[in-house]
Protein backbone atom coordinates (compact mmCIF):
# COMPACT_ATOMS: atom_id res chain seq x y z
CA UNK A 1 0.00 0.00 0.00
CA UNK A 2 1.60 2.94 -1.42
CA UNK A 3 0.98 6.44 0.87
CA UNK A 4 2.39 9.61 -0.76
CA UNK A 5 2.03 12.80 -0.56
CA UNK A 6 -0.26 13.25 -3.56
CA UNK A 7 0.41 15.98 -6.46
CA UNK A 8 -1.32 17.22 -9.63
CA UNK A 9 2.08 16.70 -10.77
CA UNK A 10 2.57 12.61 -9.05
CA UNK A 11 -0.67 12.40 -10.72
CA UNK A 12 0.56 12.99 -14.38
CA UNK A 13 3.21 10.70 -13.73
CA UNK A 14 1.07 7.62 -12.62
CA UNK A 15 1.80 4.57 -15.15
CA UNK A 16 -1.46 1.76 -15.43
CA UNK A 17 0.27 -1.17 -13.67
CA UNK A 18 1.00 -4.53 -15.37
CA UNK A 19 -1.48 -6.47 -13.72
CA UNK A 20 -4.49 -5.72 -11.26
CA UNK A 21 -4.37 -2.37 -9.75
CA UNK A 22 -2.40 -0.06 -7.93
CA UNK A 23 -3.26 1.76 -5.19
CA UNK A 24 -2.61 5.08 -3.66
CA UNK A 25 -3.01 6.71 -0.46
CA UNK A 26 -2.90 10.78 0.10
CA UNK A 27 -0.59 11.36 2.63
CA UNK A 28 -2.36 14.66 3.36
CA UNK A 29 -6.00 13.32 4.13
CA UNK A 30 -6.49 9.80 5.47
CA UNK A 31 -8.50 7.15 4.33
CA UNK A 32 -8.19 9.24 0.71
CA UNK A 33 -7.02 6.40 -2.57
CA UNK A 34 -6.97 6.52 -5.85
CA UNK A 35 -7.09 3.07 -7.67
CA UNK A 36 -5.70 2.70 -11.23
CA UNK A 37 -6.38 -0.36 -13.26
CA UNK A 38 -4.67 -1.94 -16.25
CA UNK A 39 -6.48 0.16 -18.80
CA UNK A 40 -5.72 3.52 -17.17
CA UNK A 41 -9.01 3.73 -15.48
CA UNK A 42 -8.39 5.96 -12.38
CA UNK A 43 -11.27 5.97 -9.45
CA UNK A 44 -10.84 7.89 -5.93
CA UNK A 45 -12.57 6.14 -3.10
CA UNK A 46 -12.25 6.59 0.78
CA UNK A 47 -12.02 4.03 2.99
CA UNK A 48 -13.41 4.48 6.79
CA UNK A 49 -14.56 2.72 9.89
CA UNK A 50 -17.73 3.68 11.13
CA UNK A 51 -17.92 4.19 15.27
CA UNK A 52 -18.34 1.25 16.89
CA UNK A 53 -17.98 -1.10 13.83
CA UNK A 54 -15.98 -3.73 13.34
CA UNK A 55 -14.44 -3.74 9.96
CA UNK A 56 -13.58 -0.86 7.26
CA UNK A 57 -15.88 -0.22 4.84
CA UNK A 58 -15.10 1.34 1.70
CA UNK A 59 -17.10 3.95 -0.35
CA UNK A 60 -16.66 5.60 -3.94
CA UNK A 61 -15.88 9.03 -4.78
CA UNK A 62 -15.72 9.35 -8.64
CA UNK A 63 -13.45 8.53 -11.40
CA UNK A 64 -10.69 11.34 -11.69
CA UNK A 65 -11.92 12.44 -15.12
CA UNK A 66 -14.30 13.83 -13.11
CA UNK A 67 -13.57 14.44 -9.55
CA UNK A 68 -9.92 16.51 -9.21
CA UNK A 69 -7.55 15.77 -6.34
CA UNK A 70 -8.72 19.40 -4.41
CA UNK A 71 -12.90 18.08 -4.76
CA UNK A 72 -11.54 14.31 -3.95
CA UNK A 73 -9.87 15.20 -0.47
CA UNK A 74 -12.95 17.35 0.11
CA UNK A 75 -15.51 14.73 -0.22
CA UNK A 76 -13.20 12.91 1.83
CA UNK A 77 -12.86 15.44 4.65
CA UNK A 78 -16.05 15.61 4.68
CA UNK A 79 -16.88 12.54 5.53
CA UNK A 80 -14.91 12.43 7.81
CA UNK A 81 -16.55 14.89 9.68
CA UNK A 82 -19.41 12.58 9.59
CA UNK A 83 -17.71 9.96 11.16
CA UNK A 84 -16.65 11.85 13.62
CA UNK A 85 -20.24 12.94 14.57
CA UNK A 86 -21.64 9.32 14.73
CA UNK A 87 -22.85 9.09 11.07
CA UNK A 88 -21.98 6.55 8.65
CA UNK A 89 -21.34 7.69 5.10
CA UNK A 90 -21.93 4.18 3.26
CA UNK A 91 -25.53 4.36 5.62
CA UNK A 92 -26.18 8.09 4.57
CA UNK A 93 -26.09 7.46 0.89
CA UNK A 94 -28.44 4.47 0.89
CA UNK A 95 -30.63 6.63 2.87
CA UNK A 96 -30.61 9.64 0.67
CA UNK A 97 -30.90 6.73 -2.37
CA UNK A 98 -34.27 5.61 -0.84
CA UNK A 99 -35.49 8.87 0.31
CA UNK A 100 -34.71 10.06 -3.61
CA UNK A 101 -36.76 6.86 -4.87
CA UNK A 102 -40.20 8.35 -3.37
CA UNK A 103 -39.96 12.36 -4.22
CA UNK A 104 -37.51 12.59 -7.46
CA UNK A 105 -39.30 12.84 -10.65
CA UNK A 106 -37.81 12.67 -14.46
CA UNK A 107 -37.75 16.20 -14.39
CA UNK A 108 -36.81 16.90 -11.22
CA UNK A 109 -34.05 14.64 -11.70
CA UNK A 110 -33.32 16.26 -15.23
CA UNK A 111 -32.89 19.48 -13.68
CA UNK A 112 -30.77 18.82 -11.25
CA UNK A 113 -28.13 16.71 -14.20
CA UNK A 114 -28.40 20.01 -16.23
CA UNK A 115 -27.79 22.31 -12.97
CA UNK A 116 -24.97 20.03 -11.03
CA UNK A 117 -23.53 18.23 -13.93
CA UNK A 118 -23.78 19.29 -17.16
CA UNK A 119 -23.80 23.17 -16.77
CA UNK A 120 -20.56 22.91 -14.33
CA UNK A 121 -18.25 20.54 -16.98
CA UNK A 122 -19.54 20.74 -20.07
CA UNK A 123 -18.90 23.47 -22.83
CA UNK A 124 -21.58 22.49 -24.64
CA UNK A 125 -24.21 21.90 -21.79
CA UNK A 126 -27.16 24.00 -24.00
CA UNK A 127 -27.50 20.94 -26.31
CA UNK A 128 -28.24 18.76 -23.45
CA UNK A 129 -31.07 20.95 -22.47
CA UNK A 130 -32.24 20.83 -26.05
CA UNK A 131 -32.23 16.92 -26.41
CA UNK A 132 -33.86 16.86 -22.82
CA UNK A 133 -36.45 18.50 -24.00
CA UNK A 134 -38.82 15.33 -24.73
CA UNK A 135 -38.09 12.86 -22.74
CA UNK A 136 -39.19 15.78 -19.90
CA UNK A 137 -42.69 16.21 -21.80
CA UNK A 138 -42.72 12.23 -22.14
CA UNK A 139 -41.67 11.19 -18.61
CA UNK A 140 -41.28 14.49 -16.73
CA UNK A 141 -43.74 13.27 -13.72
CA UNK A 142 -42.81 9.79 -13.43
CA UNK A 143 -40.67 8.74 -10.35
CA UNK A 144 -37.12 8.93 -11.73
CA UNK A 145 -36.46 5.21 -10.80
CA UNK A 146 -39.52 3.86 -12.31
CA UNK A 147 -38.54 4.80 -15.73
CA UNK A 148 -38.42 1.84 -17.60
CA UNK A 149 -35.85 0.57 -20.21
CA UNK A 150 -39.02 0.08 -22.65
CA UNK A 151 -39.93 3.87 -21.40
CA UNK A 152 -37.14 4.64 -23.03
CA UNK A 153 -37.24 2.50 -25.87
CA UNK A 154 -40.20 3.77 -26.77
CA UNK A 155 -38.95 7.62 -26.67
CA UNK A 156 -36.07 6.89 -28.57
CA UNK A 157 -38.08 5.19 -31.49
CA UNK A 158 -40.06 8.17 -31.62
CA UNK A 159 -37.52 10.28 -32.21
CA UNK A 160 -35.59 7.80 -34.30
CA UNK A 161 -38.56 8.31 -37.14
CA UNK A 162 -37.88 11.90 -38.30
CA UNK A 163 -34.65 12.26 -36.38
CA UNK A 164 -32.59 9.62 -36.27
CA UNK A 165 -29.28 11.61 -35.52
CA UNK A 166 -30.83 13.79 -32.60
CA UNK A 167 -32.88 10.04 -31.11
CA UNK A 168 -28.85 8.99 -31.08
CA UNK A 169 -27.58 11.99 -29.43
CA UNK A 170 -31.16 12.16 -26.75
CA UNK A 171 -29.57 8.28 -25.56
CA UNK A 172 -25.89 9.41 -25.56
CA UNK A 173 -27.50 12.32 -23.00
CA UNK A 174 -29.55 10.12 -20.67
CA UNK A 175 -26.65 7.15 -20.51
CA UNK A 176 -24.77 10.37 -18.97
CA UNK A 177 -27.62 11.66 -16.94
CA UNK A 178 -28.66 7.98 -15.76
CA UNK A 179 -25.12 7.17 -14.72
CA UNK A 180 -24.38 10.47 -12.54
CA UNK A 181 -27.28 9.86 -10.90
CA UNK A 182 -26.72 6.48 -10.20
CA UNK A 183 -23.04 7.93 -8.97
CA UNK A 184 -24.18 10.30 -6.90
CA UNK A 185 -26.96 7.42 -5.13
CA UNK A 186 -29.95 8.71 -6.44
CA UNK A 187 -30.98 5.89 -8.64
CA UNK A 188 -29.98 1.79 -7.79
CA UNK A 189 -29.34 1.71 -11.46
CA UNK A 190 -29.46 2.92 -15.11
CA UNK A 191 -32.27 1.42 -16.90
CA UNK A 192 -30.99 1.83 -20.19
CA UNK A 193 -27.11 0.20 -19.11
CA UNK A 194 -25.71 -1.28 -21.95
CA UNK A 195 -28.78 -0.31 -24.62
CA UNK A 196 -27.99 -0.07 -28.40
CA UNK A 197 -27.94 2.96 -30.39
CA UNK A 198 -31.32 3.18 -31.44
CA UNK A 199 -30.37 4.52 -35.29
CA UNK A 200 -28.09 3.81 -37.24
CA UNK A 201 -25.64 6.58 -38.72
CA UNK A 202 -22.89 6.86 -41.26
CA UNK A 203 -19.65 7.10 -39.95
CA UNK A 204 -18.22 10.26 -39.20
CA UNK A 205 -14.83 10.32 -41.77
CA UNK A 206 -16.11 13.30 -44.38
CA UNK A 207 -12.75 15.11 -45.42
CA UNK A 208 -12.15 17.64 -48.01
CA UNK A 209 -9.25 16.57 -50.78
CA UNK A 210 -6.81 19.45 -51.49
CA UNK A 211 -9.09 20.35 -54.82
CA UNK A 212 -11.76 20.42 -52.46
CA UNK A 213 -9.89 22.74 -50.32
CA UNK A 214 -8.73 25.49 -52.94
CA UNK A 215 -12.07 25.75 -54.46
CA UNK A 216 -13.93 26.17 -51.03
CA UNK A 217 -11.14 28.56 -49.93
CA UNK A 218 -11.18 31.13 -52.82
CA UNK A 219 -14.86 30.79 -52.51
CA UNK A 220 -14.99 31.78 -49.62
CA UNK A 221 -12.58 34.80 -50.20
CA UNK A 222 -14.98 36.25 -53.22
CA UNK A 223 -18.58 34.57 -51.42
CA UNK A 224 -21.10 37.65 -50.59
CA UNK A 225 -23.59 35.10 -49.63
CA UNK A 226 -22.78 35.19 -45.89
CA UNK A 227 -21.23 37.87 -43.95
CA UNK A 228 -17.59 38.51 -44.14
CA UNK A 229 -16.77 37.10 -40.35
CA UNK A 230 -18.71 33.77 -41.25
CA UNK A 231 -16.21 33.47 -44.28
CA UNK A 232 -12.85 34.61 -42.32
CA UNK A 233 -14.31 32.34 -39.33
CA UNK A 234 -14.20 29.21 -41.96
CA UNK A 235 -11.14 30.07 -42.99
CA UNK A 236 -9.55 30.55 -39.83
CA UNK A 237 -11.07 27.04 -38.79
CA UNK A 238 -9.43 25.87 -41.53
CA UNK A 239 -6.16 26.90 -40.48
CA UNK A 240 -5.95 26.06 -37.01
CA UNK A 241 -8.58 23.01 -36.55
CA UNK A 242 -10.47 23.45 -33.60
CA UNK A 243 -13.54 23.02 -32.45
CA UNK A 244 -16.56 25.21 -34.33
CA UNK A 245 -17.97 26.74 -31.42
CA UNK A 246 -14.46 27.60 -29.92
CA UNK A 247 -13.85 29.28 -33.09
CA UNK A 248 -17.46 30.86 -33.58
CA UNK A 249 -17.27 31.93 -29.85
CA UNK A 250 -13.38 33.48 -29.57
CA UNK A 251 -13.16 36.91 -27.41
CA UNK A 252 -10.23 39.36 -28.20
CA UNK A 253 -8.78 38.88 -24.89
CA UNK A 254 -8.26 35.35 -25.68
CA UNK A 255 -5.37 36.54 -28.61
CA UNK A 256 -2.00 36.64 -27.37
CA UNK A 257 0.84 38.61 -29.06
CA UNK A 258 -0.18 38.96 -32.54
CA UNK A 259 2.12 41.35 -33.40
CA UNK A 260 5.20 38.78 -32.48
CA UNK A 261 5.37 35.73 -35.01
CA UNK A 262 7.23 33.02 -32.28
CA UNK A 263 5.10 33.75 -29.48
CA UNK A 264 1.18 34.79 -31.66
CA UNK A 265 -1.17 32.03 -30.24
CA UNK A 266 -4.58 31.94 -28.78
CA UNK A 267 -5.53 30.45 -25.73
CA UNK A 268 -9.15 29.13 -25.00
CA UNK A 269 -10.19 29.32 -21.41
CA UNK A 270 -11.24 26.33 -19.82
CA UNK A 271 -14.72 27.68 -19.76
CA UNK A 272 -15.48 27.38 -23.76
CA UNK A 273 -13.39 23.99 -23.85
CA UNK A 274 -15.77 20.75 -24.61
CA UNK A 275 -13.08 19.04 -22.03
CA UNK A 276 -12.64 21.88 -19.71
CA UNK A 277 -9.51 22.15 -19.76
CA UNK A 278 -7.88 25.39 -20.89
CA UNK A 279 -6.04 25.10 -23.95
CA UNK A 280 -3.51 27.29 -26.13
CA UNK A 281 -3.32 26.84 -30.20
CA UNK A 282 0.11 28.50 -31.65
CA UNK A 283 -0.87 30.73 -34.40
CA UNK A 284 0.91 31.00 -37.80
CA UNK A 285 1.24 33.88 -40.71
CA UNK A 286 -2.11 33.31 -42.21
CA UNK A 287 -4.27 32.72 -38.66
CA UNK A 288 -3.14 35.91 -37.45
CA UNK A 289 -3.53 37.76 -41.34
CA UNK A 290 -7.08 36.63 -40.66
CA UNK A 291 -7.68 37.86 -37.07
CA UNK A 292 -5.92 41.24 -37.85
CA UNK A 293 -8.27 41.54 -40.75
CA UNK A 294 -11.58 41.46 -38.21
CA UNK A 295 -10.17 43.02 -35.75
CA UNK A 296 -9.80 46.44 -37.92
CA UNK A 297 -13.42 46.00 -38.27
CA UNK A 298 -14.27 45.18 -34.58
CA UNK A 299 -12.52 48.70 -33.79
CA UNK A 300 -14.42 50.94 -36.10
CA UNK A 301 -17.38 49.14 -35.14
CA UNK A 302 -16.05 49.68 -31.31
CA UNK A 303 -16.83 46.26 -30.30
CA UNK A 304 -13.65 45.30 -27.81
CA UNK A 305 -15.28 41.49 -27.16
CA UNK A 306 -15.60 39.56 -29.78
CA UNK A 307 -13.79 38.55 -32.91
CA UNK A 308 -16.18 37.25 -35.05
CA UNK A 309 -18.93 39.33 -34.67
CA UNK A 310 -22.46 38.42 -34.75
CA UNK A 311 -25.18 40.64 -37.13
CA UNK A 312 -28.34 40.17 -34.58
CA UNK A 313 -28.11 42.71 -31.43
CA UNK A 314 -29.00 40.20 -28.72
CA UNK A 315 -25.23 38.94 -29.09
CA UNK A 316 -21.48 39.31 -29.51
CA UNK A 317 -19.53 36.99 -30.97
CA UNK A 318 -21.07 34.71 -33.55
CA UNK A 319 -23.07 31.22 -32.62
CA UNK A 320 -21.70 28.03 -33.67
CA UNK A 321 -24.64 27.21 -35.97
CA UNK A 322 -23.93 30.37 -37.80
CA UNK A 323 -21.03 28.95 -39.37
CA UNK A 324 -22.93 25.08 -39.86
CA UNK A 325 -25.67 27.81 -41.99
CA UNK A 326 -23.07 29.96 -43.48
CA UNK A 327 -21.02 26.54 -45.14
CA UNK A 328 -24.06 25.19 -46.52
CA UNK A 329 -25.47 28.08 -48.29
CA UNK A 330 -22.51 28.95 -50.07
CA UNK A 331 -22.11 25.57 -50.97
CA UNK A 332 -25.39 25.42 -52.01
CA UNK A 333 -24.88 28.55 -54.43
CA UNK A 334 -21.10 27.34 -55.43
CA UNK A 335 -19.82 28.36 -58.76
CA UNK A 336 -16.27 27.47 -60.05
CA UNK A 337 -14.32 27.79 -63.04
CA UNK A 338 -14.74 25.18 -65.82
CA UNK A 339 -10.84 23.27 -64.00
CA UNK A 340 -12.54 23.05 -60.83
CA UNK A 341 -16.14 22.43 -61.83
CA UNK A 342 -15.58 18.53 -60.86
CA UNK A 343 -14.13 19.53 -57.48
CA UNK A 344 -17.43 22.23 -56.84
CA UNK A 345 -19.58 19.44 -57.63
CA UNK A 346 -18.08 17.17 -55.15
CA UNK A 347 -18.71 19.50 -52.69
CA UNK A 348 -22.31 19.76 -53.57
CA UNK A 349 -22.78 16.05 -53.37
CA UNK A 350 -21.16 15.39 -50.34
CA UNK A 351 -21.43 18.80 -48.55
CA UNK A 352 -18.72 19.21 -45.54
CA UNK A 353 -19.89 20.56 -42.29
CA UNK A 354 -17.73 22.75 -39.92
CA UNK A 355 -16.94 19.40 -37.91
CA UNK A 356 -15.47 18.18 -41.19
CA UNK A 357 -13.14 20.98 -41.80
CA UNK A 358 -11.62 20.54 -38.62
CA UNK A 359 -11.30 16.56 -39.17
CA UNK A 360 -9.65 17.68 -42.44
CA UNK A 361 -6.75 19.37 -40.65
CA UNK A 362 -6.48 16.61 -38.35
CA UNK A 363 -5.93 14.17 -41.23
CA UNK A 364 -3.88 16.57 -43.38
CA UNK A 365 -1.62 16.66 -40.59
CA UNK A 366 -1.40 12.89 -40.25
CA UNK A 367 -0.74 13.15 -43.96
CA UNK A 368 2.19 15.41 -43.50
CA UNK A 369 3.89 13.38 -41.01
CA UNK A 370 3.33 14.78 -37.70
CA UNK A 371 3.10 12.23 -34.86
CA UNK A 372 -0.30 11.16 -33.26
CA UNK A 373 0.45 12.83 -30.33
CA UNK A 374 1.00 16.51 -31.69
CA UNK A 375 -1.38 15.92 -33.72
CA UNK A 376 -4.11 15.23 -30.64
CA UNK A 377 -2.20 18.26 -28.61
CA UNK A 378 -3.15 20.60 -31.37
CA UNK A 379 -7.12 19.12 -31.77
CA UNK A 380 -7.29 19.37 -27.75
CA UNK A 381 -7.93 15.27 -27.97
CA UNK A 382 -7.97 14.07 -24.31
CA UNK A 383 -7.96 10.74 -23.07
CA UNK A 384 -10.21 9.77 -20.18
CA UNK A 385 -7.66 7.94 -18.07
CA UNK A 386 -5.01 9.36 -15.89
CA UNK A 387 -2.73 10.64 -18.43
CA UNK A 388 -5.66 12.59 -20.34
CA UNK A 389 -7.03 14.80 -16.66
CA UNK A 390 -3.94 16.65 -15.46
CA UNK A 391 -2.10 19.15 -17.59
CA UNK A 392 -0.24 21.95 -18.18
CA UNK A 393 -1.32 24.25 -20.70
CA UNK A 394 1.53 24.99 -22.27
CA UNK A 395 2.83 21.39 -22.38
CA UNK A 396 3.66 20.49 -26.46
CA UNK A 397 3.72 24.37 -27.53
CA UNK A 398 6.53 23.82 -29.33
CA UNK A 399 5.25 20.84 -31.03
CA UNK A 400 2.22 22.43 -31.49
CA UNK A 401 3.64 24.88 -33.32
CA UNK A 402 5.85 23.32 -35.81
CA UNK A 403 2.63 21.05 -36.77
CA UNK A 404 0.26 23.65 -37.22
CA UNK A 405 3.17 26.19 -39.24
CA UNK A 406 3.54 22.36 -41.40
CA UNK A 407 -0.40 22.45 -42.01
CA UNK A 408 -0.26 26.21 -42.48
CA UNK A 409 2.38 25.81 -45.65
CA UNK A 410 0.70 23.02 -46.81
CA UNK A 411 -2.29 24.86 -46.87
CA UNK A 412 -0.73 27.76 -48.66
CA UNK A 413 0.50 26.04 -51.45
CA UNK A 414 -2.83 23.90 -52.16
CA UNK A 415 -4.89 27.24 -52.24
CA UNK A 416 -2.16 29.29 -54.41
CA UNK A 417 -1.85 26.79 -57.27
CA UNK A 418 -4.84 25.23 -59.39
CA UNK A 419 -5.07 23.10 -62.42
CA UNK A 420 -5.49 23.97 -66.05
CA UNK A 421 -4.93 21.75 -69.44
CA UNK A 422 -1.18 23.19 -69.42
CA UNK A 423 -0.39 21.51 -65.59
CA UNK A 424 -0.26 23.16 -62.19
CA UNK A 425 0.50 27.24 -62.16
CA UNK A 426 0.14 29.67 -59.82
CA UNK A 427 -2.56 32.22 -59.22
CA UNK A 428 -2.63 35.73 -57.58
CA UNK A 429 -3.33 34.97 -53.75
CA UNK A 430 -6.04 37.30 -52.11
CA UNK A 431 -5.34 39.36 -50.05
CA UNK A 432 -7.21 38.50 -46.15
Amino acid sequence: MAIVNLTNAFLRSIKPPLEGRAEYWDELTPGLCLRVTTSGKATWSFRYRPKGGAGFQRITLGSLIDLPLAEARDRARRHRTTIADGGDPQRHRKANREAAKNILTFDALAERYLQEYAKPRKASWKNDVGYLKRPRAKLGNKPAAAVTRRDVIDLLDGIKVDAPVSANRTQTVLVTMFNWAVEGELLEASPISGLKKRAQEQAKDRTLSDDEIRVLWHTLTTTTDVSHDVAQALRFLLLVGQRPGEVAGAAQAELIALDRPKEARWEIPAARMKGRKAHVVPLGSQAVAILQDVLKQRKIDGDGISVFASKFASRSTLARHSLSQGLKRVIDRLQAEDNDRAHAQSLKDHPPTPHDLRRTVGTGMARLGIPREDRKAVLAHVEGDVHGIHYDRYERLREKRIALGAWERHLSSVIDMREDDRGVVPIRRRSV
